[in-house]
């Protein structure tokens, strides 16, 4: 019997006021990279990326590894999904660029369920679903990357 495993993780984690670090990993049969990137909140900046690829399985997946600086001093918008696909999947290594991608996702529902514990903080009857809607208007660079809001 065969049997396949993959593993992809992302963490998002807080540092100090301003500042959040998104860890990613792909682990299976195939492939292994990981991704930090660090994040300015109060801009959507990204501040830096620092990836590594462990397992591939072309030639080119390591040729990506000089377009992931690319992304560095870039903000968090509706383009930014279409330069990490072109300049990192299509110019050598898509499995990194959807691991980029999750991490960018990661941080936007990370930053609406702190700023939404925040609020809940003092009001405790606040709708949630309307908070999401208010959130999205309020922060448009992020909509791309939240689904089902």
């Amino acid at each position: 019997m065969l049997i396949y495993s993959r593993i992809k993780t992302v963490g998002v984690q807080r540092q100090g006021v301003d500042k959040v670090v998104i860890s990613g990993v792909l682990e299976d049969e195939l492939y292994a990279m990981e991704c930090n990137i660090r994040i300015a909140t109060d801009s959507h900046l990204i501040e830096s990326i620092n990836a590594r690829m462990k397992r591939f399985t072309t030639v080119r997946c390591p040729e990506a590894a000089q377009s992931f600086k690319t992304i560095e001093g870039k903000r968090i918008d509706a383009d930014i999904q279409s330069h990490i696909k072109r300049n990192i999947g299509q110019a050598g290594c898509r499995h990194m660029a959807s691991l980029i991608l999750n991490c960018l996702r990661a941080y936007a529902y990370a930053e609406l369920q702190r700023e939404l514990q925040e609020a809940q903080a003092t009001n405790t009857g606040l709708d949630e679903k309307s908070f999401a809607v208010d959130f999205i208007k309020a922060k448009p660079e992020l909509a791309p990357f939240m689904e089902n809001i």
